[in-house]
Order: structure tokens, then C-alpha cells, then sequence
């Protein structure tokens, strides 16, 4: 299923209603403010039942998803300011959903590409691969998300990693300016020059000073390009080997791959790894992937495509239905042989167990190597660091059980995918390849992740702005990290 962005907020009139009212409901409060809203802008406001309704609050993830009192799909940025002056990747428990009301940005999913500028301004209730589509046949892209279905907000405000990574930066990197409506209401147009510390704030900070309603990025030129999808059931030393050495001598920033090893059953013994490969061109130099091309494999879809032809057939739904999953991350410079072998031993160990614990219920366990080449090195700072000094790649750590285990199995779900990320850092950290105070990549951290782990010293600069662009503390009523 294919979500867009949206911004989960409980409204400034909630808010007033609850200081005034005392009342510890949440509900009470909601219903008033969905009650004020349908007067005020009937025609934006859905309820329980309702087709738009549905589409506004619904999430792939169970985790992620949480039923709203009503919610409201504004149409321009005006709009929004009304709305209050009356937070993408986030599969974190109220970070996108909410039980009072629902903000959809579905209907800000304009893409205009500035050929004169070299810039591409996006809506953000786009998803990417709308995005990539629409911008194939100009020649053209932004340096995005990497899989469908992922809306183009989260990693523009988080960080994002994108296939463009080694060439141009994070996405973060490639933005030059935010639309926002701010908490009191007003709109602005923020830049480096205008308003600086906002802009610095936006760029990693997620949801905490306003919503955002159009991103500018810089536009990046688009060829058609090789990519390959290859699944391998044998030989995973082969696979790890390979990832290693092109990890550790890859200096093409065109070639870039990701590398899932993953255990998937309702029993104890399937194991397979997942490699997406990537060259931005037709066609790779040789021996950039020969490695892995020549490794017998279980599947492999290897072809020239356009990018959103090859975002769609690396992106497809495993088929299983609705799942209840955490995600968590672990930084990484380099992947060695032995921390691999490691992540092949947590997988299997952890995939093991769980399966044996909820018998018949398909359970899903994952690590996914990022083996960037310097993904620093056009780093043009922001609230999220991404310092050259230090390049660390974000692992991503995923446990996921299918729902029919029931909610019994979250708590079960979140020490795994925990214990998980600390065993395989403890190794890449024994290795010299990771350190306990690495920052994490928000996008993919845990709920409770300390802002500091992800922040560091920008977390004393980032609660200033915070307390002075919403000094009644607004988006502290959304979803997500907060600064306040």
C-alpha cells in the first residue's frame, strides 16, 4: 500500500481546549476541535467512515497506524495557517498518526522543475516515486528516497540517503529552500540568506518548527540507468566477501548497492541476502558488480531502465500483509567480513527464536548494509551531523511479525530488533568500524533514542530555535523526536 506524507497535528485548539477545560481525555478535546474545524472548513474535514478518511489515516505498518477522531486535507498553504491559527520513514508508534486530528498534505503534490534555476519544487504530500515518474522524461531528479511508497517530507527533513548519495550528498544537501507555515500561523519562504537558523533547523530537524508545505531542491541530471535485484539462498560467504571488498575499494560514486541479509519463515531455517545494485548510467564499467553477478543465485533481475522504472521493481510488497515491525540503526564506517558474519549470526539466531515463539506467524528479520563511499563529502551541515571527519553508513536493523501474533508481540519485537543493532555494533565497534558515540541517523532510530545520540551538539542550538519560532510549544503536540 502506498501512504503519503503527512503532518499528525493536534491542533493549537486542542491544546487551549484541554489548559481550559483540565480535561485528562485527549478525546474530548479532539472531538471539540474536529466540531470547530467542520464549521469553520467543512469542506476539508473527513470522519470515521468516510473514503478520504480512510485514505487520510492509513498506514502500512500497523505500528504506525493510529485512528483519528477526524481529519482535514488542506488545499493551500493558506489553508494551513487557518488551520492553525485556530511530522515519512517514521514507523515509530504516533510519529505519523495520531487520535485526535489528522493534517493530510496529500493535496500539496505539485512538482515544478525551474529549468532556468536548476531546481525542482515539490509539494510535500508527494511520495517519490510520483516524484521520479513525472521528472524521468525532462532528464532530470532530485536526490530522494530510494524505495516506493516513501513521501518525500521525512527524508527531506530527517537527512535522507538517496542513490545520489555519493555523488551529491544527502538529500539535505541538495536543498535551497523550505516553504513553511509557522506555529503562529504565518507563512514564510526560508533560506540560508533569510532566515538561517531555521533553515539550518529544517534541514534534519523534522516536524519542529512549522509544516512545511514545498521543498526547492537542487535538480539533478537523470540518464536511464543499470540495476539489478539479486537474491541469494547459497553461498552468502560468496555474498559477504564481495560486499567487503567492495565496500573497503569502491571509488566510483555512480556505484552504489544495498545488501539485506534477512531471515523470512513461519519456521526456524530460511535464510536469504538481497542485493540492489546500482550505476547511475546505462551501463556499468567492468567489474564493478562482477562479483556479485558471477555468485549463483536464487533470482536475479538485472537490467537498463529508467530511475523510476528501477525504484518500481526493487520496491515491491512482500505480500504478507499487515505487520507489526520496529526499526533501529547502526552506524557502520566500513563492513568487514567479520562484522557480516556476525549480522549473518544475529539474523539467524534472532529469526530463529522468534519463530519458534510465535509459531504459524511469518517472522521477518533484517539487517541492511549501506556500503556508501563517503557519503559526507558534500555535506553542507544542518541540525541532522553528517560531519566528512567521521563518514558513517546507516545500517538499518528491522523486526517484524506478522499481525495475526497479535499486540503481544511488540514488546518481543522491540528488545529484538535492540538487541539486534547492540550485537552487531558491539562487533563493528570490536572491528574499528563503529563507536558507541556514533551519531544515528534519526530517520530510522527507535523512538526512545536519546537527541543527543542523533544530534549531538546541536541539540542545545536546535531548542533555542525551537522555543523561538513556537514559544507555545505547537508541534510539541505532533509526533517525533522534539526539541521542547
Amino acid at each position: 500500500m502506498l501512504y503519503t506524507t503527512s503532518v499528525v497535528f493536534c491542533l493549537l485548539w486542542i491544546s487551549a481546549i484541554v489548559r481550559a477545560t483540565g480535561s485528562p481525555f485527549p478525546f474530548t478535546a479532539a472531538q471539540t476541535a474536529c466540531k470547530l474545524l467542520n464549521e469553520t472548513l467543512p469542506n476539508l474535514v473527513s470522519f470515521p467512515g468516510s473514503q478520504q478518511f480512510d485514505a487520510d489515516i492509513s498506514h502500512y505498518r500497523i505500528e504506525s497506524a493510529q485512528n483519528a477522531t477526524c481529519s482535514i486535507e488542506p488545499v493551500t498553504p493558506n489553508d494551513v495557517s487557518n488551520i492553525v491559527k485556530g511530522g515519512g520513514h517514521a514507523y515509530n508508534v504516533g510519529f505519523s498518526s495520531t487520535l485526535g486530528v489528522q493534517i493530510s498534505m496529500a493535496k500539496f503534490n505539485n512538482i515544478h522543475f525551474d529549468a532556468s534555476t536548476n531546481t525542482v519544487t515539490l509539494g510535500t504530500g508527494l511520495i517519490w516515486d510520483e516524484v521520479y515518474a513525472q521528472l524521468d522524461p525532462l532528464g532530470v531528479t532530485v536526490a530522494g528516497g530510494r524505495v516506493m511508497g516513501v513521501g518525500n517530507g521525512g527524508p527531506s527533513l530527517g537527512g535522507g540517503y538517496s542513490w545520489k548519495t555519493n555523488q551529491v550528498g544527502l538529500t539535505i544537501d541538495t536543498i535551497v529552500s523550505h516553504d513553511i507555515v509557522l506555529p503562529s500561523g504565518e507563512m514564510t519562504h526560508v533560506t540560508s540568506k533569510s532566515n538561517p537558523d531555521l533553515f539550518f533547523a529544517l534541514r534534519g530537524g523534522l516536524n519542529n518548527f512549522g509544516i512545511v508545505t514545498a521543498i526547492t531542491y537542487i535538480a539533478q541530471p537523470q540518464t536511464e540507468i543499470f540495476g539489478a535485484n539479486i537474491i541469494y539462498n547459497q553461498n552468502i560467504s560468496d555474498v559477504t566477501k564481495a560486499l567487503e571488498t567492495f565496500h573497503l575499494t569502491n571509488t566510483d560514486p555512480k556505484a552504489q548497492l544495498i545488501a539485506t541479509y534477512a531471515s523470512v519463515a513461519t519456521q526456524a531455517g530460511s535464510f536469504i541476502v538481497s542485493v540492489n545494485l546500482f550505476y547511475d548510467a546505462p551501463n556499468p564499467p567492468p567489474g564493478t558488480f562482477d562479483a556479485f553477478l558471477k555468485i549463483p543465485s536464487m533470482s536475479n533481475d538485472t537490467k537498463t531502465s529508467t530511475f523510476s522504472g528501477y525504484i518500481a521493481r526493487t520496491s515491491t510488497d512482500p505480500g504478507i500483509g499487515p505487520i507489526r515491525q520496529a526499526i533501529h540503526v547502526v552506524p557502520v564506517v566500513k563492513y568487514t567480513v567479520p562484522i557480516l558474519e556476525e549480522v549473518v549470526a544475529q539474523v539467524t539466531r534472532i529469526g530463529n527464536t522468534l519463530s519458534a515463539q510465535f509459531n504459524g506467524s511469518i517472522v521477518i528479520v533484517t539487517f541492511s548494509a549501506e556500503p556508501f563511499t563517503d557519503p559526507f563529502a558534500h555535506s553542507r551541515g544542518g541540525a541532522y551531523p553528517h560531519p566528512p571527519s567521521r563518514q558513517v553508513t546507516p545500517a538499518q536493523t528491522l523486526v517484524a511479525i506478522q499481525e495475526s501474533a497479535g499486540a503481544a508481540a511488540e514488546p518481543v519485537i522491540l528488545q529484538a530488533v535492540k538487541n539486534l543493532s547492540r550485537n552487531v555494533q558491539a562487533r563493528a565497534i570490536k572491528e574499528g568500524q563503529s563507536k558507541l558515540n556514533d551519531l544515528l541517523y534519526p530517520n530510522y532510530a527507535l523512538s526512545d533514542t536519546p537527541l543527543e545520540l542523533m544530534y549531538g551538539s546541536n541539540v542545545a542550538r536546535l531548542r533555542s530555535i525551537a522555543k523561538r519560532m513556537d514559544p507555545q510549544d505547537v508541534m510539541g503536540l505532533t509526533g517525533g523526536f522534539k526539541f521542547q
